[in-house]
């Protein structure tokens, strides 16, 4: 009598007792894996019945009878206990023979980890009005998560809409067990979407919701867009034999790059123990410059599309060492994945990467958010800011791409009329984040037109003539540009430094740094390469790998700059036809300064900048004008003001009217219909009287 005769039979036996007692067994299984599975079962029930047989047989008579059969009579209870161990053997093994099983979220939908899809349609993204309700709403659960009050909710506030939470069950902090207590979290709980009904007035929902008063915030989510300038794609090319590192100026060595292979030599320094995630649309994962590193991409997320944008941001940071294509500045870390499609949008994908990530390991946000102005930093959205703040509160480094509208986030006013960006003002906000600008590729590096600016940046990357990876679709194998461009371009760079920096800590001290000490070391004015006009570009550093780690502080120990610089002294105003020219005696910081904010009449907005310490404004209407300078260093501290002086302004006639085909950059002044404009920014054939708004390029300075 074999083994398998006498498995059979059991089985046999057993079935037909449990159909006689109605009871039903289901099993589902992938068709691809039946063969596995099938031989798991069998090598499961050979195992245990090796290991220990009296057992399985205890009570099982087995007799022979006449004819030389075998008649089984196997007690039923302790069978059903043999059984049950078997197939808890047979999952274990099954799972062990299938690598490439996609782990499943509470709804039933799988989710590889590991997977590219040959589709190349752009991925849906609907766009949904979002509340935050106030916490007196809601009253704590046993569980710890908020449970709103139905008899305070404001969700039926407007009957046309359906709200559902935003951020998908298992990926709520507030529910997850295995995350410490964080006052963070719980803000999750708070947010709901509805889609939109066809036809509705979109501002008319959001002004009647804005209006209860137990509704914090009411918004429409909405289409992110990839944070790089408009450069075609380049043509995919094998890379053969020819080694592509000598393109990445973006590594070399200070002022051109970062210095990556100074970092290099050091444990730590290619990024080994640090994980980071990209959050964005999509990826080729299989490409031949990324494939060894196995790349996860997290649950709840999609990857489809045609992958070139992430493909680029991820080999400008973990393009493996192999001697094929580029070099990765971390390339010892461990990349990660995930995807913004999905119903709670880029706040829950950054939910799903705190969930595997830990301090010190990097979250990094290549995307950006339009309301009709300027393109914004993502965390315009208050989802996406609470997000990051939580992410930033669990000890995970966040870098923000800065977006590419050219916006002066000094000047930036939000929905709600607040200065949110503005650190000067009491209405700033900070998520915690480091805000990316784009520097030039060649030295002396400069803002370029497209980049964000403002004191609320805190570093710059290369943001034109990147050399990195591309493909074509999700399912690419190969492919290579030198022109990634955008401050999609240069947050991989700073990302590139920073999980550098961190792998160094970690191996000497056996801690990293916390977010708010890495801002700091990429703000030490001493530490960094600032650009040629630091004062007027207004876009940070860029990190200098050898001089940070030459002056390498120890994680809980990296000094904070809250000293402010002298106050100028002596300020001599001088005005010739309309022009203004302003000198002063230069103040001194304890590390750095960046340079001087002029301000004019108490306005608290600056009307000019300067790095040395002069300066000349003109486009003043004719009129009366005080004038005081502050100093400003590396980590944004300002003086008090210089002494106040007072001059007459006498104006030239009306400057050249403005042209469509002319080209015109910050403070040129134009005419147009009898008013003057001034430049904000570079522009070209935005007309004056229709640009400029709070965020529009042009400021009105009156009429001729």
């Amino acid at each position: 009598m074999t083994f398998v005769s006498l498995f059979i039979q059991l089985a046999t036996t057993k079935f037909q007792r449990m159909e006689r007692r109605k009871e039903i067994i289901v099993f589902a299984f992938n068709p691809t894996y039946s063969i596995t599975l099938v031989y798991s079962l069998l090598l499961a029930f050979s195992f245990l019945i090796a290991f220990d047989f009296e057992t399985i047989v205890l009570g099982t008579k087995i007799r022979n009878d006449y004819k030389g059969e075998i008649t089984i009579i196997h007690t039923y209870s302790r069978f059903k206990k043999a059984l049950s161990i078997a197939l808890a053997s047979t999952l274990i093994l099954s799972l062990g023979t299938l690598p490439n099983l996609a782990h499943a979220s509470e709804s039933g939908l799988s989710f590889p980890t590991n997977t590219s899809f040959s589709n190349t349609s752009t991925p849906t993204f609907e766009e949904k009005i979002v509340v935050k309700i106030k916490q007196q709403a809601f009253l704590p659960s046993k569980e710890g998560k908020l449970q709103l009050q139905q008899e305070l909710s404001p969700l039926s506030a407007v009957p046309q809409l359906s709200f559902e939470p935003l951020i998908s069950e298992q990926l709520l902090p507030s529910a997850n067990k295995g995350i410490a207590a964080n006052h963070f979290a719980s803000v999750f709980d708070r947010y709901y979407y509805s889609k939109i009904p066809a036809g509705a007035d979109i501002e008319q929902l959001l002004q009647k919701l804005r209006s209860v008063s137990l509704v914090e915030e009411a918004y429409l989510s909405k289409k992110p867009e990839l944070a790089n300038a408009p450069i075609p794609n380049t043509t995919p090319v094998l890379p053969g034999d020819d080694p592509r590192f000598s393109l990445q100026n973006y590594a070399q060595a200070a002022p051109l790059g970062i210095n990556a292979p100074y970092a290099w030599q050091f444990e730590g320094g290619d990024g080994k123990g640090i994980k980071w995630a990209d959050v964005e649309w999509n990826w080729a994962l299989n490409h031949e410059d990324l494939v060894a590193h196995n790349i996860q991409l997290l649950p709840g997320g999609t990857n489809d599309g045609d992958a070139s944008h992430g493909t680029a941001v991820v080999g400008v940071v973990s393009a493996v060492d192999n001697a094929i294509g580029n070099i990765g500045l971390a390339n010892k870390a461990t990349p990660i994945v995930s995807s913004l499609v999905r119903s709670g949008g880029t706040a829950e994908a950054i939910l799903a990467a705190t969930q595997v990530l830990s301090p010190g390991d990097v979250i990094l946000l290549e995307i950006q958010i339009g309301y009709g102005g300027p393109w914004l930093p993502i965390e315009t959205q208050p989802a996406e800011f609470d997000a990051i703040q939580y992410a930033t509160s669990l000890g995970i480094v966040v870098v923000e791409a800065g977006a590419n509208g050219g916006a002066d986030l000094d000047q930036y006013k939000h929905w709600d009329n607040k200065y949110i960006f503005n650190r000067d003002l009491p209405d700033f906000k900070d998520s915690g984040a480091i805000l990316v600008g784009a520097g030039s590729s060649t030295v002396p590096h400069y803002r370029l037109g497209f980049s964000s600016h403002g004191n609320r940046i805190d570093a710059y990357g290369i943001g034109e003539n990147v050399a990195t990876l591309s493909a074509t679709s999700t399912a690419s194998t190969t492919g290579y540009t030198d022109y990634f461009n955008g401050t999609s371009s240069a947050s991989p760079v700073v990302v590139g430094a920073i999980v550098q920096l961190q792998g160094i800590a970690k191996a000497k001290f056996g801690v990293p740094y916390s977010p708010a000490e890495i801002r700091r070391i990429l703000r030490w004015l001493p530490f960094n390469t600032p650009t040629a006009d630091i004062a007027n570009d207004r876009i940070g550093m860029l990190p200098n790998l050898k001089q940070i780690i030459t002056n390498l502080p120890t994680p809980g120990a990296v000094p904070n700059d809250t000293t402010a610089p002298l106050a100028p002294t002596n300020l001599v105003v001088n005005t010739t036809s309309g022009t203004v020219n302003l000198n002063w005696t230069a103040s001194t910081d304890n590390v750095g300064l960046i340079g001087y904010d002029i301000y004019v009449n108490n306005d608290p907005f600056t009307k000019a900048r300067s790095t040395s310490n002069s300066a000349t404004i003109s486009g003043l209407p004719n009129g009366s004008y005080t004038f005081t300078v502050k100093a400003r260093d590396g980590f944004s501290n300002l003086s008090t003001a210089s002494n106040s002086v007072t001059v007459q302004v006498q104006v030239d006639p009306c400057p050249a009217p403005w042209s469509a085909s002319s080209t015109y950059v910050q403070d040129n002044i134009v005419t147009y219909n009898g008013v003057k404009y001034q430049a904000k920014w570079w522009t070209q054939n935005d007309r004056p009287d229709l640009k400029s708004g709070p965020n529009d390029v042009w400021t009105v300075l009156g009429p001729c």
